[in-house]
């Protein structure tokens, strides 16, 4: 606990982070609050005037929920990092972990009820386990499946993109394999989608491959950006980074961007191609909102 203490405050996932990890640091908190409660549980046992099993749980449920109020407020003022109601949630998870599995008596005096009990707090577990289960089992894959970067053929490839919330599984409108994604733009002054979590080493390839369908009866522009890690670091200015406009007519369009111009880029250096950190396609300013349908991005050589 003590180790785990100044971990609130200080390092933690960054916003280009792997889902993996962040996945990872959140589930701290049911760590950190599993042990707290039954450290916490020890000291009423210890008291010279046992309490029920009902009303130690209530205890250290409430005391588990009022010091997790208190890590987040004081993450406000030290950092500036706000509240997250689910962490809240994983505190009182590590307190049900705690008096399901561990404390001595158990919680329910009948053996049926404490096994319901514990089967609950699992399903529970479980259900946190999932975000760092996907992330593990989708970033094995995007290595495995590279040069391809996405192509959306598997369950949680979408989850590589910036906001996903914005891509839908599409099966109509398809330019390889079964499966594609429907973006959705809207009028906002830019709007479109960016790939955050692939292998980042480009080098030795030469071309970007991907495919935009264009529903609209005339040709649309779409603007293409890739940028690497120092250009992150460095301001993100325009010029930074590597841009390109295309004019999409109207169906399927199979678009080719050169690396090498990517790595020729920035102004006042080179790409470095082994830390590629982005890749975006976006829109300006359009009248009314509308679909785009994206599929097979990858690199060839």
């Amino acid at each position: 606990m003590l180790i785990g203490t100044p971990f609130f405050f200080i390092g933690g996932p960054g916003y280009y982070s792997s889902r993996s990890f962040q996945a990872a640091w959140n589930l701290g908190h049911v760590l950190f609050f599993f042990l707290f409660s039954l450290w916490l549980f020890e000291q009423l046992r210890g008291r010279k005037y046992v309490w029920s099993r009902a009303k130690s749980f209530v205890y250290v449920f409430v005391v588990v929920f009022l010091v997790g109020l208190l890590v987040e407020y004081l993450q406000l003022l030290v950092n500036g990092r706000a509240p997250d109601p689910f962490d809240l949630l994983r505190n009182q998870l590590g307190c049900l972990l705690a008096f399901a599995l561990v404390t001595r008596p158990p919680l329910f005096s009948r053996h049926r009820w404490q096994v319901l009990f514990r089967g609950v707090v699992l399903v529970l577990l479980a259900i946190t386990l999932w975000p760092l289960t996907k992330a593990v089992f989708d970033e094995r894959l995007a290595v495995a499946q590279f040069p391809v970067l996405s192509d959306f053929e598997t369950p949680f490839e979408r989850f590589r993109w910036m906001d996903p919330r914005q891509l839908r599984e599409e099966k109509e409108q398809v330019r390889h394999g079964r499966k594609s994604v429907r973006v959705q733009l809207s009028t906002a002054k830019y709007s479109g989608v960016s790939l955050f979590h692939f292998p980042g080493d480009w080098r030795g390839y030469q071309t970007l491959h991907f495919s935009v369908y264009n529903p609209l009866t005339e040709n649309l522009e779409l603007h293409c950006r890739v940028h690497d890690l120092l250009h992150r670091t460095s301001g993100a200015g325009f010029h930074d980074r590597f841009n390109q406009r295309f004019s999409l007519a109207p169906g399927w369009n199979d678009l080719v961007v050169s690396l090498e111009a990517v790595k020729n880029a920035p102004r006042e250096r080179s790409m470095d191609m082994s830390r590629i950190h982005g890749f975006g396609l976006f829109v300006v300013q359009q009248p009314d909102p509308l679909a785009l349908y994206l599929d097979h991005v990858y690199l060839s050589r």
